[in-house]
Order: C-alpha cells, then structure tokens, then sequence
C-alpha cells in the first residue's frame, strides 16, 4: 500500500503515528522514532538539528499560530511577513503528507 517510513538515526521501521517525531534538519524534513530524537538532541547532531518537532501538540500549535499571524498580517500593509509566516504551515503539511498518513493511529 504504502511506503515504509524509516528512522534518520536507527533506519528502522516506525510503524506507528504515535512514536513518529518530524524535524528539520539543514530545511530538509526527517523522521525519527521518539527516543532516537532525544538521543540526537543531546549529540552533536543537536546543534544542527531544530529542537521543535513538527509533529505533535507543539507543531500543531505553531501550525495555528502561524495561520493567524499570516492572515493578520495579510491585510495590513506588511504583506510579505504574511509569507514568511505561512513557512511552518507549508512544512507541517509536507510532513504530515510525507510522512504521518502513511502510519497507523
């Protein structure tokens, strides 16, 4: 059906949504299983890694947020910001369509 979905860290299958975390690593979208994420937050992989996952309460509130902040400033007379802020929207889509629909809930 689909693909597998593989671990940056440990290259094994994650096969469920829940032990999924999304991040960015150099504006390129990874996967990591739960653990393997903290384990590469504490190595040196850590200064190049981004410290919020996509995925998750936080990446669904920034997700929000960042909606609000792009349609505010849309009609103000700061329209580029409005772009600017639409680039978490545009990588939480492409992570949940890259990565999350392809995993059981």
């Amino acid at each position: 059906m689909f693909k597998a979905v593989y671990c940056e860290k440990c290259s094994k299958e994650i096969k469920f949504r829940g032990d999924l975390v999304t991040a960015t690593l150099f504006f390129v979208i990874v996967a990591y299983h739960e653990d393997c994420y903290v384990k590469d937050l504490k190595g040196f992989r850590g200064l190049f890694l981004d410290n919020q996952p996509l995925n998750g309460f936080s990446g669904n509130f920034l997700f929000v947020t960042a909606v609000l902040v792009s349609i505010g400033f849309a009609f103000g007379s700061m329209k580029w910001v409005s772009i600017i802020a639409l680039l978490p929207v545009l990588y939480r889509i492409y992570s949940y369509f890259r990565f999350e629909r392809r995993l059981e809930k």
